[in-house]
């Protein structure tokens, strides 16, 4: 596969992505918060964005993305067992505020699988010349899910309050995660799910299943369409400073297991709610 990153003779030069185009390629009305974090290396983003655009924009992408949304189903389903049930929110959250939710929920379900494979990509092009090209190029087509997703009123996040600085650091995160800091919107719900939730993280099963989702994630970087160099040998010789690449590698090997996390939080919410179905895989 072709890999060139730099700027043709006589082209224009590359540009960092705007927080519309990252999210227009991902399908999503809302900014991934590794994408967001990324910002204060705008010359590393505009280096991998070439790469990480075309194959993010590849039917084999997506479905492996899904795949990881299953992974985590599985986890989940064999270390919990939701107490609270749909019926059971309905006492205290009104029905059409818990549609909402399900629909904020359900592009989480979405994205982070995909975001935790770039990621894992990411992660990998520090430690490696090469990363990717062995996917095929066959062009995502656009999802009537997708569609609805973009249209999908998801809020900002909310990174104050006494149960979200709890979440954090259950969590031994320096940061809320954007899932629990978008439902901190709907405190009765959060409330709810996270008493039940917070526990989830102690139970070593749990833990091995979440690096599990992880170190998948990163072996299966190879299959991004697209060859990605971004080992720092790459990075300064495209004109990344050296403050540039550490603050991208300490963005994207701390946020990369935490988003592994999250995907199996996903997943145990909206198995809460009755949602079973895998992406991709028959049972």
């Amino acid at each position: 596969m072709s890999a060139s990153l730099g700027s043709l003779p006589g082209s224009a030069p590359l540009e960092q992505p705007t927080a519309i185009e990252i999210m227009s390629c991902f399908r999503s009305p809302l900014l991934p918060e590794l994408f967001a974090r990324l910002e204060v290396s705008p010359s590393y983003m505009t280096h991998i964005w070439p790469a990480i655009s075309t194959s993010v924009d590849t039917a084999e992408f997506l479905a492996s993305a899904l795949y990881l949304a299953d992974m985590s189903l599985d986890a989940v389903e064999s270390v919990y067992t939701p107490i609270s049930t749909r019926n059971d929110l309905l006492l205290s959250i009104a029905d059409e505020e818990l549609v909402k939710i399900e629909a904020v929920l359900d592009v989480f379900q979405y994205l982070q699988p995909q975001v935790l494979l770039i990621g894992a990509a990411l992660a990998e092009g520090f430690e490696q010349p090469v990363v990717g090209g062995d996917g095929r190029i066959e062009p995502r087509q656009q999802r009537q899910r997708e569609s609805q997703h973009l249209v999908t009123e998801v809020p900002r996040m909310i990174s104050e309050g006494v149960l979200i600085s709890n979440v954090a650091k259950t969590l031994q995160l320096s940061e809320v995660p954007q899932i629990y800091g978008v439902l901190a919107h709907w405190p009765a719900y959060l409330e709810k799910s996270w008493s039940e939730l917070q526990h989830l993280s102690s139970y070593p099963e749990f833990r091995r299943r979440g690096r599990a989702l992880y170190y998948y994630a990163r072996s299966s970087a190879r299959f991004l369409s697209e060859e990605l160099h971004a080992d720092p040998e790459a990075l300064l010789e495209a004109g990344v400073t050296g403050q540039e690449i550490d603050d991208a590698r300490e963005i994207v090997e701390s946020a990369i297991p935490a988003l592994a996390m999250m995907v199996m939080h996903c997943s145990a919410m909206r198995l809460a709610l009755g949602y079973n179905e895998r992406e991709v895989i028959d049972r």
